[in-house]
C-alpha cells in the first residue's frame, strides 16, 4: 500500500472572516476560498461568477469549416457526422445533428464506430462504405486528428472532410478542408480545455453566427454532458459551459435526458456535474462499452417520451451488464493478485484473463489504480491475443512504459495517464516483466501525491447553511475538486454496512457532536479500525434531504490514526526507495534499521493479531510515525527468515506468526544485512 501524506491548507482566519463579511458568504466558503489562494474581495467576486465564453472564430480554421458546412446545407449536399462511441463523442455527435437537422440541412447522417469491431476515430473501410452510398463531405466530432492516412485515403475516394476534435496533433495534421482543434500549435484562441463536445458546440456558434453564450439555452445540456464526462478541466470557459449546462438540465425538454435521469432515480434531486459523473454519463457510456453506442445517441435525439422511456430502460440494464462484468473482472483480477502477491508489489500492476470484456477493463483498471496507487494495465484474452487497458498515477508515463515493449506488441497508443495495447496471449508474462524492469530503471520511486485537504474544520461548525453555501464553488470537478476537510481527532462511534456490506457507513464523533459518513469500497470488516479508535479523516461534505429536512453527510476519502504525522509517508517512501535501489546515506539507512526491541515489539503485535496487511497505519501509530521505515524493514526480515507469513480471516488478511523449527538469527536476513551495507 503506498502511504500518502496530508497537505493541509490552514488559511489566514482574518482574512477569511472579511472575505465573509464583504461579499456575504458563508464562514467555511470563506476559509475554503482563502485556502485555494483566493485572498481578495475582486478575485472572489471573478471565482464566484461565470466567465463568458471566447469568440468561436477565434479558432483556427473555424471559418473554413463554417463556410463548407454552409455551402453543403445550402445545396441540399449528403452530410455524415461521424463521432466515437463514448459520452463526449455521442453528444458532440447529437448536438451537432440536431443543430443541422435544424438549419434546413436535408441529408444528415451519424455514424459512430464499434468499440470492439472497429475501435476509435475514422478508418479505411468505414470511408469506402460511405463513399459507395454516395457520401462524399463528412465532419467528425471528438476525433480525427491523429487521421494522417485517412485523410489521405478520404481525398482518393473523392470525400471532403471538416475535422473538430480536442485531442492533441501529432507532428503532421490530416489533410483536410479544415482542422479544427485547439490543441494545434497554430492555435490561438484563448481556452485550450475544451471536450469534443464543446468543440462541436462552438462550431455550432460559429454557424449561427452568434455568441457561444446565446448558444447556451439551445445546447449547452449537451456539451455540459459530454465536458464533464471527458473529465475536462472544470475552469474558465467550461465552467460556464458546465454551470449554464446543469440549469438547462434540471428542466430539461428533451424526452431523452428526461427518461435517462427519471431511469437513473435521479429526476427528483437536483442535477449536479457528479450526477453527470455518477447517473447519466455511466448510462450513456454503457451502450458504447457494450457496443451499441448509437442506441445512447437515439435517445439523445429521441422526441417521442414513451419511445425514450423504452431506450432509457434498455440502457439502464446495459449498464447493469456492464456493472456486472466490470465486477467480475474486479474480483478475477483481485483474486489472482492474492494467488500472485509478489505482483501487488510491482510497479506497473499486471493482470489478465479469459473473456474479460474489452469495454470495461478500462475502468476495472482504474478502481485497482485507486486500490493500488500504482499503474495498472488489465487485459483481457480471446483466441490467443490480448487486448489490454491501463491507466496510470500522476507522474508516471505509461505510454512510454509500453513503448519501451514495443517489439513485442502488436499494437499500442494512448497518452501519459491512459492507453492501450494488443500482445500476443504467449508474450503476457514476458510484457510484465520488461515494463516493470523498465519502471524500476525509470521510477525506482513511483510519485505518490499528497491528499489535498482544503481546511481543517470541527463538527461543532458545521451546520446545513455553512455546507450549502460551498455550492457556489460549483460546479466540481477536474481542476476544480469538490472541496475536502480536515476531520481531526474524531472517534468512530459506529460501523454499519452498505450495499450488502460492499460499502461501509460510519458515525463519527467529536465530543458532543456526531456526523455520518459513507466510506465507499470499504467493507465493514476491512475497515482497519475498532469503534472507539480516535481518528483523522479526510472528507467531503454534503446536503441532503432527510425525513426531518435538510441534513448534514459525509463522504470519507481517506483515513488514519488521530496524530499519526506525515513522517509515516515519508520514511515509508524511503524504504520503498532503498527497496528498488537508490543510493542512501548512512543516516537513511539508519533511519530504516529496526532495533532487536523494535522487532520484538512487531513480533508480539503480530502475535496478537493487531498487524493488518493492507494497512500498516494503525501499527505506525502504535510504534511511532518516524518508526515507519523501520517496521517496514522489520516485516520485510521477520518474512524472508519465514518467522511470520499471512493468514486470512473473514476476507481480511494479517500478518500471523509461523511455526519455527530451530532458532533463527535476525541479523541474518537479507534486508537487514543490506541495511548494514553487507
Amino acid at each position: 500500500m503506498k502511504y500518502r501524506a496530508w497537505q493541509v491548507n490552514r488559511p489566514d482566519e482574518g482574512r477569511a472572516e472579511a472575505l465573509a463579511r464583504t461579499l456575504g458568504i458563508s464562514r467555511l466558503l470563506a476559509r475554503t476560498m482563502v485556502g485555494r489562494g483566493c485572498t481578495d474581495a475582486q478575485q472572489a467576486k471573478a471565482l464566484l461568477q461565470s466567465e463568458p465564453m471566447s469568440d468561436p472564430f477565434l479558432l483556427k480554421d473555424m471559418d473554413k469549416a463554417v463556410q463548407r458546412i454552409h455551402r453543403a446545407v445550402e445545396s441540399g449536399e449528403p452530410i455524415v457526422i461521424f463521432g466515437d462511441y463514448d459520452v463526449d463523442g455521442i453528444t458532440a455527435t447529437a448536438l451537432l445533428y440536431e443543430y443541422l437537422r435544424n438549419v434546413g440541412a436535408q441529408s444528415v447522417r451519424c455514424r459512430l464506430p464499434s468499440r470492439e469491431d472497429e475501435g476509435y476515430g475514422l478508418n479505411k473501410a468505414v470511408l469506402e462504405k460511405l463513399a459507395e452510398k454516395g457520401y462524399h463531405f463528412i465532419i467528425t466530432v471528438d476525433n480525427g486528428i491523429s487521421a494522417v492516412e485517412e485523410a489521405e485515403y478520404a481525398k482518393q475516394l473523392g470525400i471532403e472532410l471538416v475535422i473538430t476534435d480536442h485531442h492533441l496533433p501529432a507532428e503532421r495534421l490530416p489533410d483536410a478542408v479544415a482542422v479544427v482543434d485547439p490543441q494545434r500549435e497554430d492555435d490561438e484562441s484563448p481556452f485550450k480545455g475544451l471536450s469534443g463536445a464543446g468543440v462541436a458546440f462552438k462550431l455550432c456558434a460559429a454557424l449561427e453566427g452568434c455568441s457561444p453564450d446565446e448558444m447556451l439555452d439551445y445546447c449547452g445540456d449537451l456539451a455540459a454532458i459530454g465536458t464533464v464526462a471527458d473529465v475536462m478541466p472544470l475552469v474558465g470557459e467550461n465552467r460556464t459551459l458546465v454551470r449554464e449546462g446543469l440549469v438547462q438540465l434540471r428542466e430539461t425538454f428533451r424526452p431523452g435526458l428526461a427518461a435517462l435521469a427519471e431511469a437513473a432515480g435521479v429526476a427528483d434531486r437536483e442535477i449536479t456535474a457528479e450526477t453527470i459523473s455518477f447517473a447519466l454519463a455511466p448510462r450513456l457510456n454503457a451502450a458504447g462499452r457494450m457496443n451499441d453506442a448509437a442506441l445512447a445517441l437515439r435517445l439523445l435525439l429521441c422526441e417521442d417520451p414513451e419511445r425514450a422511456q423504452q431506450m432509457a430502460e434498455e440502457l439502464s440494464e446495459k449498464n447493469q451488464e456492464r456493472q456486472t462484468a466490470e465486477q467480475e473482472i474486479m474480483q478475477q483480477a483481485q483474486q489472482q493478485l492474492t494467488a500472485h502477491p509478489e505482483r501487488i508489489q510491482d510497479k506497473v500492476i499486471l493482470v489478465w484473463g479469459e473473456g474479460y470484456h474489452p469495454g470495461v477493463i478500462g475502468i476495472v483498471a482504474s478502481r485497482l489504480v485507486e486500490i493500488y496507487a500504482r499503474p495498472v494495465i488489465v487485459i483481457g484474452v480471446q483466441n490467443g491475443e490480448g487486448r489490454g487497458s491501463g491507466r496510470s498515477v500522476p507522474g508516471f508515463n505509461l505510454h512510454a512504459a509500453i513503448s519501451s515493449c514495443s517489439d513485442i506488441l502488436v499494437r499500442y497508443g494512448g497518452h501519459a495517464l491512459a492507453a492501450g495495447l494488443t500482445v500476443s496471449q504467449q508474450n503476457i508474462e514476458q510484457l510484465r516483466k520488461r515494463i516493470n524492469a523498465w519502471a524500476a530503471k525509470e521510477y525506482p520511486v513511483l510519485p505518490s501525491p499528497p491528499v489535498q485537504l482544503d481546511v481543517p474544520v470541527r463538527l461543532s461548525e458545521l451546520n446545513v447553511q455553512e455546507v450549502a453555501g460551498l455550492s457556489a464553488l460549483a460546479p466540481f470537478g477536474n481542476s476544480n475538486p469538490a472541496p475536502v476537510f480536515l476531520l481531526e481527532n474524531v472517534v468512530l462511534d459506529g460501523v454499519y454496512p452498505v450495499s450488502m456490506g460492499r460499502h461501509s457507513r460510519l458515525r463519527l464523533r467529536q465530543n458532543d457532536q456526531t456526523l455520518y459518513a459513507a466510506y465507499f469500497g470499504m467493507a465493514p470488516e476491512q475497515l482497519p479500525y475498532e469503534v472507539g479508535a480516535s481518528l483523522d479523516v479526510a472528507i467531503s461534505l454534503a446536503v441532503f434531504e432527510g425525513r426531518g429536512g435538510p441534513m448534514l453527510s459525509g463522504r470519507i476519502k481517506d483515513i488514519r490514526p488521530a496524530g499519526l504525522s506525515n513522517e509515516a509517508a515519508r520514511c515509508a517512501d524511503l524504504f520503498e526507495a532503498f527497496c528498488a535501489g537508490v543510493e542512501t546515506t548512512e543516516q537513511q539507512r539508519c533511519e530504516l534499521t529496526p532495533t532487536r526491541e523494535q522487532t520484538g515489539t512487531l513480533y508480539r503485535l503480530i502475535r496478537g493479531g493487531k498487524v493488518r496487511c493492507a494497512d500498516l497505519q494503525p501499527l505506525f501509530a502504535c510504534t511511532g510515525a518516524e518508526n515507519a521505515g523501520k517496521m517496514l524493514a522489520g516485516l520485510t526480515a521477520l518474512t524472508q527468515l519465514e518467522l511470520i507469513g499471512e493468514k486470512e480471516k473473514n476476507g481480511v488478511r494479517y500478518y500471523q506468526v509461523l511455526p519455527v523449527a530451530q532458532k533463527q538469527d535476525l541479523a541474518s536476513a537479507p534486508i537487514l544485512r543490506r541495511l548494514r551495507g553487507e
